[in-house]
């Protein structure tokens, strides 16, 4: 339907509708709210340089407060046309970007922003009647002129018909493996870029909430299988320049709280928690550190929480030995004993 409800709530952006990547008109000195409306509203009756949108559903979080800093700081305003609770995309009883725009609107505040200046829904309805089916295609919802016309179709042409040559798989495929290594938070990395903006404009830090928390319990075995399971590399593992101490070390600042971290790791050790204000999540910082040394029995490197000088291995299999002479030798005293 292109309602960009999808890409929305996307952490990574790896999901896009077409649409949404619309800039505010320059302010000036007007101190006129930046309108937004939906597509299936016609372009003759939404406000003069409105940002118009597929539909208000699909505005990111990262994209309000893009647009407050673009704009000069003018109010954000998105319109109700009365029109969301019989729309196909469908949105229930509340309007479909009301949990965006709160979560925009409490991240604004505690950055400084004036509350009259906070983004908000304006109700402003049209007749049921002026509704279309459905969200209207692209070049049907924009008003063009001929040259941005003929120029959009032209390129949209090419790149439905161009040939991949014999031997060179499609860039689109190259960029796709390349991400399959490493996922690239791209719409949280501009969130944070705008949020550190405001923040030094307005004298204040971050908020903590934008920066996710991990913990870890002593039921840790240095496995190391979250590192590998998380897909933005928030989590890795690293050893020292000396090569005495490993771990994992953890950067809040690309981490999407996705949890495949906890549910990977093996023991349970890991948690993801609310980020304490006190904390200044900048940077990467060592999440565990174990030590490096050389196991007595078989002298090969291992870390360790300094609990024993053997290696994982070597004390299983002591301990395997000591619980089958336990059963062998003891299963015999017991029956000579029985006997007696």
């Amino acid at each position: 339907m292109r309602c960009g409800q999808c890409g929305a709530v996307c952490p990574t952006e790896a999901l896009q509708a077409e649409g949404f990547a619309v800039s505010p008109p320059r302010a000036a000195a007007s101190k006129m709210p930046l309108y937004v409306d939906c597509w299936k509203v016609a372009a003759s009756d939404s406000p003069a340089n409105a940002l118009r949108v597929p539909c208000l559903g699909g505005i990111a979080l990262h994209l309000l407060v893009q647009w407050h800093a673009a704009s000069g700081g003018r109010q954000t305003v998105l319109i109700d046309r009365g029109w969301c609770g019989r729309c196909s995309a469908g949105c229930g009883e509340n309007h479909p970007a009301q949990e965006t725009l709160d979560a925009a609107r409490a991240l604004l505040a505690k950055i400084g922003v004036p509350e009259h200046a906070l983004p908000r829904i304006e109700s402003l309805p049209l007749l049921q009647a002026q509704m279309p089916a459905e969200i209207p295609e692209p070049l049907a919802a924009r008003s063009l002129s001929r040259r941005e016309f003929f120029t959009g179709i032209t390129r949209n042409a090419a790149r439905a018909i161009a040939p991949t040559t014999a031997g060179q798989p499609d860039e689109r495929a190259q960029s796709c493996r390349a991400r399959i290594a490493k996922i690239e938070t791209t719409a949280r990395s501009q969130l944070l870029a705008q949020v550190a903006a405001l923040s030094a404009q307005y004298g204040r830090p971050p908020p903590a909430e934008l920066f996710p928390a991990l913990r870890t319990s002593d039921a840790c075995r240095n496995h190391r299988i979250c590192a590998a399971a998380c897909p933005t590399h928030a989590l890795q593992a690293y050893q020292s320049e000396d090569g005495a101490a490993q771990g994992i070390a953890f950067d809040a600042r690309v981490c999407i709280a996705c949890g495949d971290c906890t549910r990977a790791c093996p023991e349970q050790a890991l948690a993801l928690v609310p980020q304490d204000d006190s904390e200044s999540p900048r940077g990467t910082a060592a999440l565990t550190r174990w030590t490096v040394r050389e196991c007595y029995d078989c002298g090969h490197e291992f870390a360790d929480s300094g609990s024993g000088n053997s290696c994982p291995t070597c004390r299983k299999t002591r301990e395997l030995a000591r619980a089958s002479f336990s059963q062998l030798f003891g299963l015999a005293r017991r029956t000579q004993d029985d006997r007696i």
